[in-house]
C-alpha cells in the first residue's frame, strides 16, 4: 500500500526495502539450521546488490532532471532542460530495471531464488 501511493524516489525506494527487511528476518528465523543460514545469506546479499543498483539508477536520474525527487518534477526538469534522450537517462533506466529486476527476480535474474526457496525453512 505504501507503494502504491509513492509520488517520489524516496518512498519508491523505501516501500521495497520495509517489505525485504521482514522477508530477511523470515528467512533467517531458524538460526541453528545451517541450510537455512546460507539461503538467508544468499538472500540478504542479493537484496543488498540490488538496492545499490536501484539507488545508482535513482541517483543518475536525480542528476539528469536536475536535481528533483517527486515523479512529476523530474518529467518536468527533464523536459525543460532537453535531457530526456541524454545517455544518462537512458542509463538510469537500465540500472533501475536491473535493480528492480533482482529485487523482484522474474525470468532473466531469477537463477539465486531457488538456493533461497530450498534452504529457508518455514514448514517442515
Amino acid at each position: 500500500m505504501f507503494l502504491c501511493g509513492a509520488n517520489d524516489l524516496i518512498t519508491i525506494f523505501v516501500a521495497p526495502e520495509c517489505f525485504s527487511l521482514c522477508s530477511y528476518l523470515l528467512s533467517g528465523y531458524t538460526k541453528k539450521d545451517v541450510r537455512s543460514n546460507e539461503a538467508t545469506t544468499k538472500y540478504l546479499l542479493m537484496g543488498g546488490a540490488s538496492s545499490s543498483i536501484l539507488v545508482h539508477g535513482f541517483s543518475w536520474l536525480y542528476g539528469s532532471s536536475g536535481g528533483e525527487i517527486e515523479l512529476q518534477e523530474i518529467v518536468n526538469g527533464l523536459i525543460n532542460t532537453q535531457m530526456y534522450n541524454s545517455p544518462g537517462i537512458s542509463i538510469a533506466l537500465i540500472f533501475i530495471t536491473v535493480g528492480i529486476g533482482f529485487k523482484l527476480s522474474p525470468a532473466p535474474s531469477h537463477q539465486w531464488t531457488p538456493d533461497v526457496y530450498e534452504g529457508v525453512r518455514f514448514v517442515r
